[in-house]
Parts: structure tokens; sequence; C-alpha cells
């Protein structure tokens, strides 16, 4: 059976529409206010939205009621007519899958207190299987309960007469035949597929057989395989072997077996031959190791190869090689490659650094000052360690690269 009504407007839709009217009406003054009425119809439109939100009433919420059966129940309250109780019911309605849940009853008689397997008639929603109302309204106090009982007919009032009339039917008919036709001592009957009721065969004699090793079979006196011509075949006599192959069949001998004698005296090495022991032989010469790095080599990215060439040639370098957009300059060992490209970032003075070792800092310094360049700092000392110092002079090239002239000293020269 399902019902409905009218549902009540939830609090929550009233916040939410007091609060859209009140920016309603502040867009309807402020569009007022600048004389537009584009941003006073979006107002009025809100301010509708929100009356819409605070008054109208949802559709009637359609309820099912059912039975609730008790599965557990809080214990009722000794000093009080009504209590808070917690109950786990399992909801039984037509139309819906059974199903557990567990609700809280702020308000419950005493004299309606739920017990365990009770049946209480329930309200479920159909629309949402959450909200389940108890009818206490329905539900019979503890008094009349016991007073229903009371006024059944004396066949009903207990569960065994009840279940003695549920049970009991009309008796067989083979009730009256004697106890002679039950029993389950008679031999079976024979089963036509399964037994052969055909009469057995006639015995027959035993066949005996008489054979002797060697000797023929002979079967009821008849002879059945004759004896084979000749002796039994006899055993092959092995071939004589050689001196070499019985050398191979003696025992060997454990080493732990054989007794410990003192070994022979030898003379000790001679130094020649402990120093062609360690050192090889005399005439070898030991091969130069090689050595893990040959050399540095420097790659600068410039954006003028010409101009960058015409500034390291001033330094001292050669040109070694050239290709297209780069060339390789040498001094010494030293390799110096410089690569043009186009649009490269500044260049950072703390990322590439060019040390360039010379033997006299200072005569270095003032050629190089001679020339046009501009250094950022005169030789000093950079860094000193507890038997060396470095000492260096630094400046740029065209495009940034930080460069300086270094000289190694000891200390006891400085």
């Amino acid at each position: 059976m399902a019902n409905g009504g009218n549902r009540p407007i939830a609090p929550v839709r009233k916040l939410i529409g007091a609060v859209l009217g009140t920016v309603a009406t502040f867009i309807v003054l402020f569009g007022l206010g600048m004389t537009s009425w584009a941003i006073v119809a979006l107002g009025i439109a809100l301010l509708v939205l929100a009356i819409a939100l605070a008054t109208v009433r949802g559709g009637g919420r359609t309820w099912v009621v059912g039975l609730g059966h008790v599965h557990s129940a809080s214990e009722p309250p000794t000093q009080y007519a009504f209590g808070r109780c917690e109950l786990q019911l399992v909801i039984d309605a037509p139309g819906l899958p059974p199903r557990s849940k567990k609700i809280i009853e702020p308000r419950v008689p005493v004299a309606k207190w739920p017990s365990l397997g009770q049946a209480l008639p329930v309200r479920v929603a159909l629309d949402d299987q959450r909200h389940i109302r108890v009818l206490w309204d329905e539900v019979p106090t503890h008094a009349e309960t016991a007073a229903a009982v009371a006024d059944l007919p004396p066949e009903y009032a207990g569960p065994d007469p009840v279940e003695e009339v549920l049970i009991a039917q009309e008796a067989p008919p083979w009730a009256d035949r004697p106890e002679e036709d039950f029993r389950d001592d008679f031999p079976p009957a024979p089963d036509p597929v399964l037994d052969d009721v055909t009469a057995p065969p006639e015995p027959r004699e035993p066949v005996v057989v008489h054979q002797r090793p060697g000797g023929p079979v002979v079967l009821e006196g008849q002879l059945v395989e004759p004896a084979a011509s000749g002796s039994l075949p006899r055993r092959a006599t092995p071939a004589p072997r050689t001196p070499a192959d019985e050398r191979f069949d003696t025992v060997p001998v454990d080493p732990i077996d054989v007794p410990l004698d003192e070994p022979a005296a030898e003379a000790p090495p001679t130094p020649e031959e402990l120093d062609e022991a360690i050192f090889g032989p005399a005439g070898d010469e030991p091969a130069e190791l090689a050595t893990p790095i040959s050399g540095v080599g420097i790659t600068l990215l410039v954006t003028d190869l010409d101009r960058s060439l015409d500034f390291y040639r001033s330094l001292g370098f050669e040109e070694f090689d050239r290709g297209t957009g780069n060339a390789v300059l040498s001094s010494g060992a030293t390799r110096l490659v410089l690569r043009q490209v186009s649009g490269a970032a500044p260049i950072s003075r703390r990322l590439v650094h060019v040390n360039l070792e010379v033997d006299d800092i200072q005569a270095a310094y003032e050629r190089l000052r001679g020339s046009g360049v501009r250094f950022t700092y005169a030789p000093r000392v950079v860094n000193r360690g507890t038997k060396l110092e470095v000492w260096a002079a630094a400046f740029r090239d065209p495009d940034g690269h930080g460069v300086a002239l270094t000289q190694w000293r000891t200390l006891a020269d400085a």
C-alpha cells in the first residue's frame, strides 16, 4: 500500500534561497544605480529563483507500508515511560528487496518496547529507502498482546497442541497390514539382464600338463612340442687379454696411503734466477704505460668566428685547422675549438673560465695590456696550498668567456 504527502522544505533550501535573494536584491539596486536594464533583469531573475527555492514545495513522496522484523534492540529505560531506542530491522515491504537497516527512534513508549523477532509496521519511501518510519500508533502494547493470547481457545494456548493439529493427518492405507508383510529377509528376485538364468554347464575334467626342463611338452598324453635337438648352449669362454689392458685393472693407490719419504735435497735458486722470476728476462724492457688522459681540449661557442680568431691569435694561439663555422687553435699540447653559433645566450663567467698557463705571468700581462686587452684584475694569488700557489690575471674574450693567465709557483720561490 502506498500513500503520499507534501514534502517539507529542507532548511538548506531555505538558507540558499535567502542568500540568493540578498544577492539578487543587491544586483537589482546596482543595475538601477547604473541605469543598466540588463543588470536589473538579471537581478530580478535571480530574485525569482530565490523565492522559488524558499517557497515552492517538492512533489509528494510515495510511501509503502510493510513490516520490520526486529533483529536487535537496545534496553528499555526503567524509570521513564518513554525512551530512546536503537533498532536493527530487516525491512520487508512489497515491491522492495529485503534489506537490513539501523534506525534510532528518539521517543518510544516503554509499554510498546520492541522485542527480538517482533514484526513492527513500518513505512518506507519508494524513492529513497533510507527513509523508514515505524508506525508506533499501530503497535500493540505488551498488555494488549498478553490479553490477545489469553483469549485463544485451549487447543491454541500452547505451541504443542498447535503443532499436533498441523502435523496430524489420516492413517495410510497400509497401516492395518501385519508386520510380517514388511520383512526384508526374502531372497532377491532374479534379474533377467544381469543374472544368467540358464542351466550351468557340465563340469569338465581338468587339463594335466607334463613337462620337464629341457624335455618335451605333454598335454593329456599327446606330445605338443618336441624337445630341441642337441644340448643347451654353453657360455662363451672369454678371450685372453693383452698386458696393456691388464695394466688398467690395477687398483689405484690413494696418495694418502702412500708413506711419506723425505724429499730429495734440491739446490737453492741463484740470485739470477730470482731476478728473472721477479723482474722477467734481462733482455726485455718494460713497455711504457699509457696515461688515461693525454691532453685537455676546450670548446667555446662564439658569435663571430673571425673576430674570435683574431683575438686568440693575439694571445699566442696558432690556427691548426678550420672548417665551416668552426676552427681549431693550438698552443703546445692545448687545443682550443671555436664553434660559431647564432643567437647564443650571454655567457656566465661562473660557468665557463679558460686558464692559459704561462711561464712569466707579469711579462704576459704587460704584453697583452699593451696590445689593448682590458684585464679584470692584475696578477695576484687566487689559490694557495701547502706546496704551491696559483697566480692569475683575468680578462674576457669578445663573447664574454672568462679567460685568465695563470702561473704555478712553489712557496719557496714566493
